[in-house]
């Protein structure tokens, strides 16, 4: 996989400290936002696998998943198709300009965050808007995930394999939720879930969980986004080998067939071309001067309770932190969230209000995307125009037209 070159990295991987790549590797989050969509697409790689699931698992999990796709900066990200990603746009040169923060706008810690700036919007319910987001349609991409679910099974059905619920999409691949790329947002989730995904299945009656994608009701194990619940926790190998693609070996599985047939020779989605824009765009805030200086500022605010952490991710990846003091459940890989954990995220949201974190990347990064709008224009203007097409093709499937 072709690292991303950036500034916020992950914490160094160890047996006690989560990092997002091989042991004793640190991945940039830019690295592998970029693949997101892939992991979001298939419940094979995305399930859960215990309750108080911690926010790191997202990032272990896709690299587990990139792995198995094949990462090449030439081709498409993860379809082992080279040549049919449109090329990254150059962002560097001068840092672009957002607007000035007041001290005003970092707020009372306890209240929801309600920001808007500069492109940029971060609301009271976690989620979070950005330029590139007026190009997604989960629609369209619903729409294309039944399509390819529809033509996945024939391929299967010929093959005398049957393709189980785990793989059958009825909604396309989703954005990660924003807490899992900026760390820990609202005051009144931490103190319920600490570093955890907010889940109704271990809230406290009290409790208000973000409104993310993540947190949906459920009785155990959930299914990833968009994928019908899974009923078994296995996928048998055989159908395993018959579906999924190994780029490593050039074999093109009954995934791979069935989306070239409704994508043709060019199968980069709208979204994954996003996913790509918004990584880059990602990686380059990590590197601008302002968020850098307030990244050292949140983590001088956060050694001086203690803390010492050099990055809003860090505390999500430590293990030793996660459920600290508590004995882990039966049928858990890690105890719930403890005094200590908490006690540590209320801090960082109460250092990412103070010193503006959250606003300031938020800006910086929308700023970021702006560029990549109005450089890439033309390749959206295509990729828009090829959605459309790669729709009306897929509507054609799912009617049973020719």
């Amino acid at each position: 996989m072709t690292e991303v070159v950036g500034t916020g990295r992950f914490p160094a991987a160890s047996d006690d400290r989560e990092g997002c790549g091989p042991i004793g590797q640190q991945e940039p989050l830019g690295g592998w936002l970029s693949y997101i969509g892939r992991l979001l697409t298939h419940s094979l790689q995305m399930r859960a696998i215990h309750t108080y699931r911690p926010l790191w698992l997202a990032c272990t999990v896709l690299m587990a998943v990139t792995s198995i796709a094949g990462c090449s900066d030439s081709g498409s990200a993860g379809n082992g198709q080279p040549g049919n990603a449109h090329p990254l746009p150059d962002v560097s040169g001068p840092e672009p300009s957002i607007p000035s923060l007041t001290p005003a706008a970092g707020g009372d810690p306890s209240r929801p965050i309600d920001f808007k700036g500069g492109g940029a919007v971060i609301r009271p319910d976690g989620s979070m808007a950005f330029p590139l987001d007026a190009y997604d349609s989960a629609d369209d991409e619903a729409v294309l995930a039944r399509a390819e679910t529809a033509l996945g099974q024939q391929c299967m059905r010929r093959k005398g394999l049957e393709l189980p619920a785990s793989l059958k999409l009825d909604k396309g691949p989703e954005q990660p939720a924003p807490y899992v790329i900026f760390g820990v947002i609202d005051m009144k989730t931490v103190k319920v879930f600490g570093y955890r995904e907010p889940s109704p299945a271990v809230a406290k009656p009290s409790a208000t969980p973000s409104a993310t994608p993540s947190a949906k009701p459920s009785t155990g194990p959930s299914a990833s986004p968009g994928t019908a619940p899974q009923a078994d926790g296995d996928i048998p190998p055989a159908v395993a080998q018959a579906f999924f693609d190994d780029p490593r070996k050039g074999k093109v599985g009954c995934e791979g067939e069935a989306r070239q047939k409704l994508r043709g020779a060019h199968p980069e989605s709208m979204f994954m071309l996003l996913q790509r824009y918004r990584s880059e765009a990602l990686t380059a805030a990590q590197r601008d001067s302002r968020v850098r200086r307030a990244t050292a500022e949140w983590s001088a605010c956060m050694k001086d309770s203690g803390f010492p952490y050099p990055n809003p991710l860090a505390p999500g990846h430590d293990r030793t932190l996660l459920g600290r003091g508590l004995p882990t459940p039966a049928g858990a890989s890690l105890p719930p969230p403890s005094p200590a954990e908490i006690e540590v995220a209320v801090t960082d949201v109460t250092c990412k209000r103070r010193t503006q974190y959250l606003q300031t990347i938020a800006m910086v990064n929308a700023a970021y995307q702006h560029q990549i709008i109005g450089k890439q224009a033309r390749h959206l203007r295509e990729a828009q125009l090829k959605q459309k097409q790669d729709v009306e093709a897929a509507r054609k499937i799912l009617h049973g037209s020719p």
